[in-house]
Formats: C-alpha cells, structure tokens, sequence
C-alpha cells in the first residue's frame, strides 16, 4: 500500500494566536501507514480546490463549538466559544472534497460539523438540551472509555469492528440533534444521542463522536478506525474502491488522479445544478403525507406508548419550546441544571441523584400542558427485507425526518425510498424563491 498524503485541520489557539496540534491525530494517522499535514488556515477556493487535488483523505479535528450560524439557527446561552475562520474553512472545503470523492474522517467536533453543514443541527449544549445520565464529558485520563455504544449491525463500522457494542471515551458538550439527509447512523450512545455516522455513496466518509486520537495508544478498535480510513485514502475503500487505475494532469496537481475522481468531481455539480433547476412547486400537507406512505409503503404507525415514540417526543418538545416559547421552561419552575449535575460522573450515589433531578426535570416538561404549547407527533416506520426507514412527523410545527437503517448494500434502494416521500412532500414557491430550509432538505436528500 502506498503511503498516502492526509490533510488534518489545524486547531486553532486564540490566546496564542497560533495554530496547533494534538500528536494523537498525527501519530494515529501515521502508524495507520499515511502521512500526516497540518493543513494552512483558509477558505480561499483556489487553495482548497489545489489542497484537495494533491492530498489523497482528510482529517476534521475536535476542537471549538460549530457555530449556529452553519446550520441557520440562533444561539443558544450556553453555545460554547466558536471560531470563524474554521466554519468558514470546513464549509468551504466539505463540498469540494464529496465533489472529488475524496476520504475524510471526521472526530468529535468533525462530526457535528458534518452533520451540521449536510442539512442537519445540534444540540448545543447538551446538559440543558440533551440532558442524560450518560458521561459525554469525562475526566482525564481521556484514553480510557466512560460509556458504551451500541453499533447498528451491517453498518461499515460493524462490519469493520465486528462487534456488537463498544466501549468509548467522551469529550463533548455538543451533538447531533437531528441527522442530516444522506448520512447514516452507525453508532448510538445509550441515551440514544448519535455517536457515529456515515455517507452512503460516497468513497469513504466516517465521523465517530468519540477520540481515537486519545485511546489509539490502548485501543485496538480505534486503531482500526484510523487504518481503514488510511486504507481508504491509499485506495483501498471497504466502501468504493478506486483500484489502481489513474492519470495525471500537468499544471493541476502533482500527484495522480484517478478518472473515478474526476467523474465525481462532474457528476455532482451536474446533478446538483439539475435538481436545483428542476424542483418546481408541488408541496402536499403533512396529512397527505402521511396517507401516502401508508397507501404505498404499508407504513405503520408506531403507538404513542411506545418507548420510543414517547422518548423522541419528550426531546423534541423540549427542543420546539427552546426555539419557539423559551418561557415555558421558566415558568415550569425546572431544577437548574447547574444545579443537578454531579460533581463527580464516577460516584455511583451522585450518578444516582442525577438521574432521579433528571427524571423530575423531564416529567415538569412533559407536564406542560398542551394548550400552552401543542404538539401533534407520529412516527411512522417502513419495514422491508432491505431494512427500515423510520419517518419523524411533527404536523403541528410542521417537522418531517427521515432515518435510514439497513444493509450497506441495500441502501440505494432504501434512500429511493426517502427521496420518493421528500419529493412528495415538496416545496411551496417561497421555499424555492428564499432557499428555505425544506428546499435545501429536498435538494441535499435527492443529491445523496
């Protein structure tokens, strides 16, 4: 296997004014048998179009909160520091590298950002969003795990760790709230937040939540992680591989490039440029919606007792009332969350604690009555022989998700699927004249 060339981001260090960066993600990249750089700080096209030429995968580190703005919604008290010049570079540099088809693996930071530049948001702080009684923020020493995940069977992660559950470390305050069309869940935290995703279709593009740029020194798994993404950017895809084929450009790049890159490259602004083109006006009702999965997918509906249905619900009403009537958490008279938090996420007494201020913390949002603030949630699932397509309806707040489970293989038909009930769905003629949020959900979903 050649040794192929990684691009990592460079971190970024304010007080300083100076960019850094943690040996975990160099040594990790280098015993996985590439060669690691640190990337220049930018998001002049003309650099990243050449960066992207010339470097075979790329690394999106941890690091500083994803600013609100990347994913079109206001900030929250308790959003951590950004940095600018970074969303300003990733948001650049993501397109160009799926137009190209290049590798990329995403850690911590990498992954919400991911999410959040496809199509998807975050939670912003997720002890007063997302609260839990899982650690996602441990102590040092950081190589050592502080929660399991569960890993969805036939995903690449599964297959490639051969596992059932694995054991991970957790540094984060941030998380996936809602995923984004065209990545898949391989991944989940016992408290159902996502902890890995992946991008069907693409050469290789991983994001795990977890750090294996901490435990790669004691873990096996998570040097696993790092050779199979080197593997990808040498070629050697578990996904797509390119084989050994290339060609190579005077005055573009020097290194090869593949004809499947190059194919990429065209094939995606064409088909971009064509469904942005093509979408006209057509939009159904949440209702009409709802009756055509039925009638054409024998769709079920899933009961509101379910567990599920009822956990989704409880989160997503606490997320609607944050954006949409905040003052309803006030005058619930909730236990601050300041307040709840153990001291110590190691102490069994004080986890305990936790969740009983945690469980009355939830049950006083719940209790919120519906006159004060309405909600009319459903979750409808598809079952297949390829696999499961779950569909989040909100027809009050007019919310509708899409989440794909399935064999890797298999995906493509299932995706056809989404693609059908977002089409159908459709847009008004102000969602295509103002780019709304449900416009660009239709384009990302039909470009996937």
């Amino acid at each position: 296997m050649k040794k192929p060339l990684i691009g990592i981001i460079p971190l970024v260090d304010r007080e300083r004014e100076s960019y850094w960066m943690l040996p975990g993600y160099m040594k990790g990249i280098e015993e996985a048998g590439g060669i690691p750089v640190m990337l220049p700080l930018t998001s002049d096209r003309e650099a990243l179009e050449k960066l992207v030429n010339y470097f075979d995968g790329f690394l999106f580190t941890g690091g500083h909160d994803v600013s609100p703005a990347v994913y079109r919604e206001a900030v929250f008290e308790k959003c951590g520091e950004c940095c600018p010049e970074r969303d300003e570079m990733e948001a650049a540099l993501l397109p160009i590298i799926l137009e190209e088809d290049k590798p990329a693996l995403g850690i911590c930071r990498g992954l919400q950002l991911f999410n959040a530049l496809l199509g998807g948001n975050l939670y912003q702080d997720l002890p007063a969003q997302f609260p839990s009684s899982v650690c996602h923020r441990q102590p040092a020493p950081y190589d050592q795990p502080a929660h399991l995940v569960d890993l969805i069977k036939g995903t690449p992660l599964q297959r490639l760790l051969k596992k059932d559950s694995l054991p991970v470390n957790s540094c984060h305050h941030q998380g996936i709230r809602n995923l984004a069309p065209g990545l898949q869940p391989m991944a989940y935290a016992p408290d159902g937040l996502v902890e890995a995703v992946w991008k069907p279709g693409s050469r290789f593009l991983w994001a795990v939540q977890w750090h294996p740029e901490f435990s790669h020194k004691v873990d096996e798994n998570s040097r696993k992680i790092f050779q199979d993404f080197v593997k990808a950017a040498a070629g050697s895809s578990t996904i797509r591989a390119d084989g050994p084929t290339s060609i190579y450009i005077k005055g573009v790049t020097d290194r090869d490039v593949s004809p499947q890159e190059l194919e990429g490259r065209a094939f995606f602004k064409k088909r971009k440029e064509e469904i942005e083109n093509s979408i006209t006006a057509n939009p159904h009702t949440l209702d009409q919606v709802i009756a055509y999965i039925m009638e054409k997918y024998h769709g079920i509906e899933l009961s509101k007792e379910n567990r599920i249905c009822h956990q989704q619900k409880g989160n997503l009403k606490e997320a609607l009332i944050m954006k949409h009537c905040p003052r309803l958490l006030e005058e619930a008279d909730l236990p601050s969350l300041d307040s709840i938090l153990p001291s110590d996420y190691q102490d069994p007494a004080l986890q305990k604690a936790f969740g009983e201020k945690l469980e009355l913390r939830q049950k006083k949002i719940n209790e919120i009555p519906e006159a004060l603030f309405p909600m009319d949630y459903h979750i409808y699932e598809i079952n297949l022989p390829q696999g499961q397509i779950q569909i989040d309806i909100e027809k009050h707040w007019e919310c509708l998700g899409c989440s794909v489970t399935g064999d890797p293989e298999e995906m493509p038909h299932l995706m056809n699927i989404v693609k059908d009930i977002k089409s159908y769905y459709g847009v008004t003629e102000e969602d295509i004249r103002t780019k709304s949020e449900r416009f660009q959900d239709l384009v990302i979903t039909l470009a996937s």
